[in-house]
């Protein structure tokens, strides 16, 4: 069972994307790398906007994916990190996946520039109480959500990185 876990910096990157306008949808990619042998524990250190051409709507967001594209193999130069999904803000508050995203992360899981067999889909929205709320989705041979989505510390990171072998 995959885990997923974010910086607090890449949390507030998010949280401050939604805010900006809570009922357009907004989004981007996730990149980051394992934190486990197994590749089923992941950081996320990084989480882009959707691009300057990306179309923001109350029920979806179409990414600018030539500039996705190019941002992550721009990342992957200059960093040791590498596309691990997408994440995207939904304005109603079920954070479930809708035919929309699940053919989206199918078709991105066979693109060559994000090499990716086994990609992350993050939904997020504002809950009742206007706090930000988060669902992820890990793509295997099925789309199944992943049980353990957090926010991690240094400490938390440190303490994880020492018990790998």
């Amino acid at each position: 069972m995959a885990s997923l876990y974010l910086t607090p910096k890449v949390w507030r990157q998010i949280e401050q994307a939604v805010r900006k306008n809570p009922y357009l949808e907004t989004g981007g990619v996730l990149m980051g790398y394992p934190i486990s042998e197994d590749r089923e524990e992941w950081l996320v250190t990084y989480a882009s906007g959707p691009g300057p051409k990306a179309i923001h709507q109350p029920h979806s967001i179409m990414f600018d994916d030539q500039h996705l594209r190019n941002l992550v193999r721009k990342q992957r130069r200059r960093r040791p990190w590498q596309y691990i999904g997408d994440w995207h803000s939904h304005t109603v508050r079920r954070l479930s996946p809708s035919k929309e995203d699940r053919r989206t992360i199918w078709e991105k899981a066979s693109q060559s520039v994000y090499m990716s067999t086994s990609p992350f889909m993050l939904i997020v929205g504002l809950n009742k109480r206007n706090q930000l709320q988060g669902r992820a989705y890990s793509l295997g041979d099925t789309l199944s959500e992943v049980k353990d989505l957090r926010v991690i510390d240094r400490q938390f990171l440190q303490q994880r990185l020492e018990k790998s072998p």
